[in-house]
């Protein structure tokens, strides 16, 4: 069994106790946005104004956030408070910053969204506020966006993402045409990585036979991927490789490091984001240069994405690709058989998603039947003792399950992820026999 595969499942559940939404980074990336006013007092300003958390300051521990200070549960320094806030920006121009979706001003590629820290400051001073005011010259304080680790889950190239078990690293596979896979790696900021350290990684892919006569494979097929001139990526001709695939990347970022595995589904090929010439050639003077090379804005699109957004409830809005969860709000069902009703819901959701290696979209009905679990607290007071007792175990079982599928989901392994899954489905089961009549 691959090393990765032996990834410890009960390190992963207390590792993910609490929500991958990111940690206070230790320099700011993304630059101030305009300046805006204070808020005014009042209801409706108070909402404006994300709550404040408290996160580890360790970019490994980016899971960790509270509700109250303390020390953080995995390396043990003292919690941080931070402002957490889903903003859209550019791909690959992380100072622009939009409240809400649209166009890139700078190359017309779709707004995404990241989660991100938020302080207020004064221009030429290193103050940094938890909350809005005015400066000393009676000016109000700008507004200042703090890119986070972890705060950005969005394929860069109409690829697949994932996070790295080792919490540092994510990547992105890609097939742009027949015969080609492509991988990009990423920092913990999803940035690509530098060249030496592209130079240190070794990777290989493995076509998973399908059951269709048509793809004329009779075993698993092996390929090395090789650094491409440029450095940009890794590539690997994989033959006539019929589409719908079954792709399974092997990965290394250094030779010492143990090898992870991740799975991936391609049901067409990768289309790699337009940029808008128009927006390229009346693009403001004034905003900041593109982080990303000319020729990565330059690859044509080939054909439509491999993945659509995450699945949403029954009933409910789309939920746009990199929404941290934990910034949604659940309709929750007025009764409890409602509320169990949704929850096997979520859970048909969950496991078509993985059956689907559709991984984008796993934490969105995740979180769901997490919000609804927590729900349940609320309606468990009438239940007889024996049963309640069983209820909050379950629950409890159930919130943390919910975490560690996100996390696993976001790694890609399609195998742990199940494991997870299960842990899910057995929590649900218990809470069905808890409550019933």
């Amino acid at each position: 069994m691959e090393e990765a595969r032996g990834y410890n499942i009960v390190t992963a559940m207390k590792s993910a106790v609490l929500i991958i939404v990111t940690v206070l980074a230790a320099a700011p990336v993304a630059q101030r946005e305009t300046a805006r006013p204070p808020a005014a007092a009042g209801a409706n300003s108070e909402k404006q104004i994300p709550p404040v958390s408290y996160v580890c300051p360790m970019a490994q521990d980016a899971e960790v956030v509270e509700d109250t200070p303390g020390k953080c549960r995995k390396c043990g320094m003292q919690l941080v408070p931070a402002r957490l806030d889903s903003v859209w920006t550019c791909p690959v121009h992380g100072a622009v910053i939009k409240d809400a979706a649209g166009k890139c001003p700078l190359d017309g590629r779709e707004l995404i969204q990241v989660t991100m820290s938020v302080t207020w400051t004064c221009r030429n001073t290193n103050i940094s506020a938890m909350a809005p005011g005015r400066c000393a010259d009676g000016s109000p304080m700008q507004t200042m966006y703090v890119a986070r680790a972890h705060g950005d889950h969005n394929p860069k190239h109409g690829g697949q993402f994932f996070m790295a078990p080792d919490n540092r690293h994510h990547l992105e596979g890609a097939v742009p045409y027949a015969g080609v896979f492509r991988l990009y790696l990423y920092d913990d900021f999803t940035k690509p990585l530098p060249r030496d350290q592209m130079r240190t990684a070794s990777a290989r892919v493995v076509i998973q036979p399908v059951d269709r006569k048509a793809d004329g494979i009779a075993s698993a097929q092996s390929f090395t991927l090789v650094p491409v001139r440029s450095g940009r990526y890794l590539e690997a001709k994989i033959g006539k490789t019929a589409l719908p695939a079954v792709l399974q990347a092997k990965v290394k970022f250094q030779a010492d490091q143990p090898e992870h595995v991740f799975d991936f589904a391609f049901e067409r090929y990768s289309k790699e984001p337009i940029v808008s010439p128009s927006a390229l050639t009346t693009a403001p003077a004034a905003s900041a240069p593109s982080s990303g090379s000319p020729a990565a804005m330059a690859e044509p699109a080939l054909a439509t994405p491999a993945a659509g957004p995450p699945a949403s409830a029954a009933g409910a809005e789309p939920v746009p690709s990199g929404v941290d969860p934990a910034l949604i709000p659940l309709p929750i069902p007025d009764t409890v058989p409602e509320i169990l009703a949704q929850l096997r819901t979520r859970m048909d959701q969950i496991k078509r998603l993985i059956d689907e290696a559709a991984f984008a979209g796993v934490y969105f009905p995740a979180f769901q039947a997490k919000d609804l679990a927590i729900a349940l607290e609320a309606r468990q007071d009438d239940l007889p003792a024996d049963n309640r007792t069983r209820a909050e175990s379950a629950i409890a079982r159930l919130v943390r399950s919910a975490y560690l599928v996100d996390m696993l989901a976001d790694i890609g392994n399609k195998q742990q992820t199940l494991e997870a899954y299960e842990q899910i489905a057995a929590a649900v089961r218990d809470i069905e026999s808890a409550f019933k009549k």
